[in-house]
This record gives structure tokens, sequence and C-alpha cells, in this order.
């Protein structure tokens, strides 16, 4: 069933699930166990969900379609140039990444167990956060603040750059104030690079109109 569709049962579920995962870990979570703190048979949880790695895929796909939402929240918002609105994506990644994983033995097993056994999950969620920062880098374009060719290989090669401040990683990390420097250190290299290549840009075709 889709993320966005899920009926009070399976919310139920997840609800309950999540839980269980988050405090005594995936790997000694059982579905009976989750059905009893659903009050329903084991059966009837299997008609919902024919696995424990199921229901921990629907609760990364919710938690997805929630983190989305908030990137694209900065996105969208009107009064922000390209180039906060490409800071405040990261940031507002790393922070999420950062709240849920660091000194979170359990979330960080949960992650670890999608990323093994099914990792077409972290290929969708980083996909989906592509998508809008695709968005931004082509706002970037249309106002002459960046100078990219081709933005989704580009959301690649950021993505990569961020990687060990906006995904599980962090569990290891130091602290926030820490991270969030270095990670402000990081988009300030890129932010130099666009606006130099902006520069350059705008000086050639100077020259090819003059």
């Amino acid at each position: 069933m889709p993320a966005e569709n899920l009926d009070d049962t399976a919310k139920q579920i997840l609800d309950a699930a999540s839980r269980r995962f988050l405090h005594y870990g995936y790997g000694k979570t059982t579905m009976s166990e989750i059905a009893q703190d659903c009050n329903m048979s084991t059966g009837n949880l299997y008609r919902y969900f024919p696995s424990k790695l199921d229901i921990a895929e629907m609760f990364v796909r919710v938690l997805r379609m929630e983190q989305v939402k908030k990137l694209r929240e900065v996105a969208d918002a009107p009064d922000l140039p390209p180039a906060k609105k490409l800071r405040s994506f990261f940031l507002t990644k790393f922070t999420l990444a950062y709240e849920r994983f660091h000194d979170k033995p359990k979330s960080y097993e949960l992650s670890n167990e999608l990323m093994n056994s099914r990792p077409k999950i972290a290929i969708e969620w980083e996909n989906a956060e592509g998508r809008v920062l695709a968005e931004i880098l082509r706002h970037g374009v249309d106002e002459g603040d960046f100078a990219i060719d081709k933005p989704d290989e580009t959301v690649k090669i950021l993505q990569d750059a961020a990687y060990r401040f906006t995904s599980p990683s962090v569990f290891h990390e130091g602290e926030y104030d820490v991270l969030a420097r270095e990670l402000n250190g990081v988009v300030d290299l890129i932010l130099d690079g666009f606006a130099w290549r902006a520069a350059k840009q705008t000086a050639q075709k100077a020259r090819e109109n003059a």
C-alpha cells in the first residue's frame, strides 16, 4: 500500500512497531510482539504486512515522505534566494539525520538492516530528495546565480559531497555544532564554485556581445 494511503490499522501497526524497533532494536522485535501491542492476532498482522521487514520498509517510506515535504518547503520558500535555499536544504537534511541517528544505535541498526536487505529504499530516498535539490539548482540557473550545464548530474555530486553529514553516518560523528560548522564550510565551497562559474559565464557572454 502507498505510504500516503495508510488506514488507521496500518498506522497503528507502524506506530507500535516503530516503538519496539527504536527501543529494543529491529533484531529483537517479533511479529507476535507487534501484534500483541496492537491487540490483534498475529495472523491479522500478516494480512497487513507479510513480514517484519515490510513493516520496517513502510516505516522508512513514511519518514521519507515527511522529510521530502520539509525539504520541499525549503525549495518553495518564495523569499529565499537560490544560494540560501541550497544551504538550508543541506542543513535541514543534516538536522533531520542527526536527530534520527546520532547516538541512537537502534535507529542505526534499523537503517543498516534496510540498506542491506532492501537497498532500493535508500536509492528511492536519495532520488526523491534529489528531485527537490534539482529544482533549487534550476532556480539558481534561472536567476543567473548558478552556472550549471547539467543540474541532474550536479545533484548527485552535491549529495556525495554532503553524504557524511546527511546520512546514517552521523551516528558515528561528533557534536551537532561541530558538524554543522563543517557542513557550512562544504556549502561555502560549493557556492563559491557556483559563483565563480556564473561570473565566468557572464564575462564570456559580455565578450561575445562586445
